[in-house]
């Protein structure tokens, strides 16, 4: 038998811990919150795309598209925002944090993202990204940032990426919807990293943008190619779409993708970056048949750096209904574990880290009515 190099023998060390280590986790809602409402009346339509994120001095940040005159995604919007300093016990008024007060085609969330570096919070949001208001004198189109150094009490004026790389000027990319990482572990650790897709429709695929030095430049590289390449895509086709990134302790960047066409099923896609999401090989990529999806946006979360990963969406191949939290013990091989968060009417989704015991969860309710915040217990 052939002698085992150093690396070899330590790996097999790392992989018999990790496999000895058992986890037991009986999730259940200790309560839930309307955060957001819908209504006819007053400035607000619509709120829609749900992100929530705990900032460093444990405050957690809820966000939202106040769509103003419809639940249409291209139209004039308020970014909005509240706050909990219990662990979603309580929220804080609900404020408005970016505003494109009658633009046709305005705002868009979005990734949140902290650099724990700096403590800054990064929200990252586009401006006319469906083309319906080019040519009316606003600013360019593209994707645009705002950062808070006091946890989100008060934001930067909007930030074109394009002003430090013109290779981003006028760049249709939705990133996430979610949250953006920064990496803990190498490769390129201390990267912020935010992954989106591009919206037309020939050549849409996955990418991410990424930044080495604090957020003050950017740059996008390609994650998956839809495909056909070039060509309008119709249902069974390569489609990649809105998607939520973890880093897995090995510095592995894990990214769980919208499966728009339903390529080979309805269901999630996964791909694996070594890179620090400068790529995604296709070769890592695989279709998890488990993860039942009716074509939306879902969430991912890595608990505290360990091998569980909850994710919620949807759980339904045909309808947005059904919300569900599911878990995977290794790192996100597998997904045997579920809970039914809601059954009725439920689309988007965001999940959080609170503490050691306790997730947070903010969706969209009752055919996007309202969202709401659930606070889970695991009693790990």
């Amino acid at each position: 038998m052939a002698k085992l190099t150093v690396q070899q023998s330590l790996l097999l060390t790392i992989s018999s811990i990790l496999v000895s280590v058992t986890y037991s986790i009986n999730p259940f809602v200790l309560e839930e919150q309307l955060i957001w409402e819908s209504s006819d009346e007053g400035e607000v339509s619509t709120y829609r795309i749900p992100i929530i994120i705990q900032v460093p001095n444990g405050d957690l940040l809820a966000f939202s598209e106040a769509r103003k005159y419809s639940a249409a995604d291209a139209g004039a919007k308020f970014i909005a925002m509240r706050r909990s300093s219990n662990g979603g016990q309580s929220w804080g008024e609900n404020t408005f944090i970016l505003n494109d007060y009658k633009i046709p085609d305005g705002l868009n969330l979005g990734t949140v993202l902290v650099d724990s570096v700096t403590n800054s919070t990064i929200l990252i949001h586009t401006f006319c990204v469906h083309s319906v208001c080019n040519g009316t004198g606003e600013k360019p189109s593209g994707v645009f940032m705002v950062t808070s150094s006091n946890f989100g009490y008060t934001w930067s004026d909007p930030v074109n990426l394009a002003e430090k790389n013109p290779e981003l000027m006028d760049l249709h990319f939705d990133p996430g919807p979610g949250y953006g990482i920064q990496k803990k572990h190498p490769p390129h650790k201390g990267r912020l990293v935010t992954c989106g897709h591009g919206p037309d429709a020939e050549v849409r695929s996955m990418s991410c943008l990424h930044s080495d030095d604090g957020g003050i430049t950017w740059q996008l590289s390609l994650g998956l190619a839809g495909l056909p390449f070039g060509e309008t895509k119709k249902t069974g086709d390569f489609v990649p779409g809105e998607v939520q990134i973890v880093e897995l302790k090995n510095g592995t960047i894990l990214a769980n993708v919208r499966n728009t066409y339903s390529f080979h099923c309805n269901c999630r896609i996964q791909a694996l970056s070594f890179d620090g999401g400068s790529t995604f090989p296709m070769t890592s990529m695989r279709m998890k048949q488990e993860l039942i999806d009716p074509n939306v946006c879902g969430s991912l979360l890595n608990f505290n750096d360990n091998q569980i990963l909850f994710f919620s969406n949807p759980f339904n191949a045909g309808s947005r209904v059904n919300l569900t939290l599911h878990w995977s013990l290794d790192a996100g091989n597998t997904y045997p574990n579920l809970m039914n968060i809601y059954e009725k009417g439920s689309a988007y989704s965001c999940l959080t880290y609170i503490d050691e015991n306790h997730i947070g969860l903010v969706y969209e309710k009752d055919n996007i009515s309202s969202i709401s915040y659930v606070r889970i217990q695991l009693n790990l």
